[in-house]
């Protein structure tokens, strides 16, 4: 199993119309083949910066997500909000 984590901050503006598209957006996201689980958290500190988190089957499951006009068409979305560039990492469990 994969874990993607993902650093989202965006422009003030635009943090709570994240908050109301992720909740949508993750119904199709749990959906895709290979994917087991996604929820995103809010930084207590930063109400602008988000963290994602999601499980997949392997890398490949990724990928082929991250190839998808599902994700292409979320992410052109979500694109235009950032104040910061994303970042992201895929993890595996050491100790489960």
């Amino acid at each position: 199993m994969l874990i993607r984590f993902v650093k989202l901050e965006f422009q003030p503006e635009y943090a709570e119309t994240f908050v109301s598209f992720f909740a949508e957006e993750a119904k199709g996201i749990r959906a895709y083949p290979g994917c087991s689980h996604v929820e995103a958290f809010r930084d207590l500190e930063n109400p602008n910066r988000f963290f994602t988190r999601s499980h997949w089957d392997s890398a490949e499951a990724l990928e082929d997500y991250r190839a998808s006009d599902f994700f292409r068409g979320n992410w052109k979305t979500v694109k235009a909000w950032f104040a910061e560039k994303p970042e992201a990492w895929s993890v595996g469990a050491v100790v489960a």
